[in-house]
């Protein structure tokens, strides 16, 4: 155990090494975030504005704001959702992480393999280095200003945000388990870096990066919530805001443990597939 908080402590050392890079991220995150927070914004005040329009050509009709709940999400719940999102991008390695991938290219997980400690475990201490220095360093800083600029909400009680720290490290540990069964595609696959670029991108809708699955139709909200992606992204969100609370709120995490236990059985399975494999070849 000692050998895996080393390897998360120097994990940690080195993305805090990279300040400029965090900077980067954080303003990139920020200028981003708030574009998506200004159309969701437009969005909203574009159905008050309709609701406005046709409860004054219906009299009798009148409901104010009929309008300014699109499934289930005020237009607050809507800015926090992109604070969120934002914040989990660098925390959850949304748009890939490759480092796995260019070991096993390059050779390097011959040694690796090696030595006596468990592969899967190698590379999740280090993952979650990093993650825990991305929650912190761009993660806060920007839900900081989502909440300071925008009006994002905050929990509202402690089981709230129990629930939310719980579900987000869960975020983290399913993401490496996704990230590192892609990357296991480098056994096999000459153009792995390829591959693995296009199922990053194809995740980002189904986790409700882009929009909220709540937004989507029921089929392909069916469609969503039949793979792990939801729990990535979505599953954090609905917890934080709180429209998940109590056994709804701990049901949403057992999905996302149930996940955690499939996507890391799968790993493991494929890893020792290509470790098998590269004996056969003699690497």
């Amino acid at each position: 155990m000692r050998l895996y908080l080393e390897l998360a402590k120097k994990s940690f050392q080195r993305q805090v090494a990279y300040r400029s890079a965090t900077i980067a991220g954080f303003a990139t995150n920020v200028f981003f975030g708030g574009l998506r927070a200004s159309i969701l914004i437009a969005v909203f005040d574009a159905q008050t504005r309709d609701a406005q329009t046709r409860d004054a050509q219906t009299p009798g009709a009148h409901m104010p704001g009929a309008l300014s709940i699109i499934a289930g999400y005020s237009v607050r719940d809507a800015v926090t959702y992109t604070g969120v999102t934002q914040a989990l991008i660098a925390m959850t390695a949304l748009w890939g992480w490759f480092d796995m991938i260019r070991s096993i290219k390059s050779g390097e997980v011959a040694s690796d393999l090696a030595k006596p400690f468990d592969y899967y475990g190698f590379w999740l201490a280090q993952d979650v280095g990093r993650g825990v220095y991305q929650l912190v360093a761009r993660g806060v800083t920007i839900m900081a200003v989502f909440v300071a600029l925008f009006g994002a909400s905050l929990p509202a009680t402690a089981e709230q945000w129990a629930l939310a720290m719980i579900s987000v490290a869960l975020a983290l540990l399913l993401s490496f388990a996704w990230r590192f069964l892609v990357s296991t595609i480098a056994f096999w696959a000459t153009d792995a870096l390829g591959i693995a670029r296009m199922l990053y991108f194809l995740m980002t809708f189904p986790s409700g990066f882009v929009v909220p699955v709540a937004f989507m139709p029921d089929w392909l909200q069916a469609l969503c919530y039949a793979t792990p992606f939801p729990s990535f992204i979505n599953t954090p969100v609905e917890v934080y805001l709180g429209r998940a609370q109590g056994a709804d709120g701990l049901g949403l995490i057992a999905v996302q443990a149930l996940w955690l236990a499939a996507l890391v059985a799968l790993g493991r399975g494929a890893a020792e597939a290509g470790r098998r494999k590269l004996t056969i070849q003699g690497g």
